[in-house]
């Protein structure tokens, strides 16, 4: 994978305010050519440094208006094995294996509260090796997804 040198993370960042801007539209806010931004675009593309293009949506305004963070432990050495299966839950937005107290945070997002609780209570207790589960109730957000300043080309990447 190339290095990515200024003009890529400005890019990025440009693409993280607006998916839906057109490599001509980067072209301009960046001074270069169109076809250099077309050709960095798919450079990006292509490495798999962006990975997709996706719309930032109001969950409230789709009638998720619960959220939580689930706190999971599992078995000894059964992470990866429970993995696939807690992707599949119910309202299941994100899912992060972790170091430390817990072995997964995972984000649900519900209809209601009772749905919150048929997946933190029933659905999960069902998966086997599964050993806990904290709920912690999301009683407000701010998405900084989108914001932009991507780490310098000299930072720390893995």
């Amino acid at each position: 994978m190339e290095r990515l040198d200024d003009t890529d993370l400005q890019m990025i960042d440009i693409l993280r305010r607006d998916g839906r801007c057109t490599a001509p539209q980067l072209a301009v806010e960046l001074g270069i050519g169109r076809a250099t931004a077309y050709n960095r675009l798919d450079r990006l593309i292509d490495q798999g440094v962006i990975t997709g293009f996706s719309a930032r949506v109001d969950h409230h305004a789709v009638g998720q208006t619960v959220a939580a963070l689930v706190l999971v432990n599992v078995e000894q050495g059964q992470w990866e094995d429970l993995n696939p299966r807690l992707q599949e839950l119910n309202g299941v937005e994100w899912l992060g294996v972790t170091a430390g107290q817990y072995d997964y945070v995972i984000i649900v997002r519900a209809n209601s509260l009772d749905h919150l609780r048929d997946v933190a209570l029933r659905e999960l207790q069902k998966v086997e090796g599964v050993r806990s589960a904290q709920t912690i109730v999301l009683l407000d957000e701010v998405d900084l997804r989108h914001r932009t300043k991507s780490p310098g080309p000299n930072s720390l990447s893995t």
